[in-house]
């Protein structure tokens, strides 16, 4: 062993021993703390270690026990802990990486978790929505746009026919072509007027989710906006267009109510037909001077269902077939208990079909459009039809009325008031 060896043994033998005085002194330290608590004893210190070294046969030499009581002093030999930072955390951090790395595995797990239930739970049904109010949005648009160009084409088509029928000469009444007329313009002018409001209510061409993000509000008001102003303008429209297609009627509606007075004259086979007759003529006629088409059109509708009367043919016949009564009786009320009495009727054509007929009855005073009625007859002939009909279930003589061609009413066959009624 060379002496530099040597000289390093011993060294680091002194240094043992020296940290061995410090452990054994922190050992014992409440026996420090009181015996280094004033310097003035650090010699009965330095005695007292001497001693206890020398009692257990070790050889320390004065020089290692003051060092050893000087490193206590100094606390030479005591761990001290770094001051807190970034290094020592992430230090801190690396050496307990297995227990950090399971909780941050943990965290990711759960977060990834929680990221994807939010993604399909939350965000993914959300956009769906989303895309859905998009298309059902631009399915509105475009249909109301659709409507939108119908409407104006259609203005358009009315803007021609009224100017083909303004300054016309119409020979039904001029009071109520200027007025129909003046109506049409007066309409037209203001769908003209909703059409444009509409052409600047422009929706945009190229809808989508960030549009509607951020216009939503702003977007479903505007289409309500034009909803409300196409529905304006179709009325408009409506408006007009009635208008002028009773301009075009009224030139021939004089025509036609002088062809039907016509016909009706030339079937009827009675005065009252041909007054009343002429009666709704002049209405007809009246209206039209004063500018009321509509009532034109019940005078001319009243002289149609005239005509349709006048040319009806068909017979009264008694009802006799099977479960139907053929005749009622009643006790109308203030005749202090006197019967009416009723034979059902019905009318049959000469072609054998039953026909459906306005009649009036005399209990009420409503008219109702009926196969069968009844018709008001005397008792005698009541009982006369009840025994005919008890003979065999048949009543042999059914026919009590016909109505003629030219004439209103039948000519009846039996004694009657021709009251009737509608309801047994």
């Amino acid at each position: 062993m060379t002496d530099k060896e040597k000289t390093e043994k011993i060294e680091l033998d002194e240094v043992m021993l020296a940290m061995d005085v410090v452990d054994t002194l922190r050992h014992e330290h409440q026996w420090v703390e009181r015996e280094l608590a004033s310097e003035e004893r650090d010699r009965a210190l330095f005695e007292k270690v001497k001693r206890m070294y020398a009692s257990q046969g070790l050889d320390v030499t004065d020089k290692i026990i003051a060092e050893g009581v000087a490193a206590l002093r100094e606390e030479r030999f005591v761990y001290q802990p770094p001051p807190p930072g970034g290094t020592l955390w992430l230090a801190r951090i690396y050496v307990n990486r297995r227990k950090w790395a399971k909780a941050a595995g943990l965290c990711a797990v759960c977060l990834i978790a929680a990221f994807l239930i939010y993604r399909f739970a939350v965000v993914g049904p959300q956009a769906s929505r989303q895309v859905e109010t998009v298309r059902n949005l631009k399915g509105e648009i475009s249909r109301q746009q659709d409507r939108i160009t119908a409407a104006g084409q259609r203005f358009s088509d009315l803007m021609e026919n009224l100017k083909t029928a303004d300054g016309k000469h119409f020979l039904g009444s001029k009071v109520a072509g200027k007025g129909l007329l003046s109506q049409a313009e007066l309409q037209l002018k203001g769908a003209a007027t909703r059409l444009q409001v509409l052409n600047k209510l422009a929706l945009p061409p190229n809808l989508d989710v960030e549009t509607l993000a951020k216009e939503s509000d702003a977007l479903k008001r505007r289409i309500g906006d034009r909803e409300t102003i196409l529905l304006e303008l179709n009325s408009q429209l409506d408006e007009a267009e009635s208008a002028l297609a009773d301009l075009n009627e009224l030139g021939m509606l004089r025509g036609k109510l002088s062809s039907q007075l016509q016909s009706l004259v030339a079937e009827s086979r009675e005065a009252a037909a041909k007054e009343r007759a002429e009666k709704y003529y002049a209405d007809a006629l009246a209206a039209l001077d004063s500018g009321d088409i509509n009532g034109a059109r019940s005078s001319s509708a009243a002289l149609q269902d005239l005509y349709a009367r006048l040319v009806q043919e068909y017979d009264l016949r008694i009802v006799s077939r099977p479960g139907t009564p053929s005749g009622v009786w009643r006790y109308p009320q203030g005749r202090g208990g006197i019967r009416n009495y009723y034979v059902i009727v019905e009318a049959v054509n000469p072609m054998g079909e039953r026909l459906t007929l306005p009649v009036t009855s005399e209990e009420d005073g409503s008219t109702r459009n009926v196969q069968q009625w009844g018709l008001r007859i005397d008792g005698a002939q009541f009982d006369k039809i009840r025994r005919d009909k008890m003979d065999d279930g048949i009543i042999q003589n059914s026919r009590i009325g016909v109505k003629e061609r030219g004439y209103l009413m039948p000519r009846y066959l039996v004694s009657t008031t021709g009251g009737a009624i509608t309801q047994w």
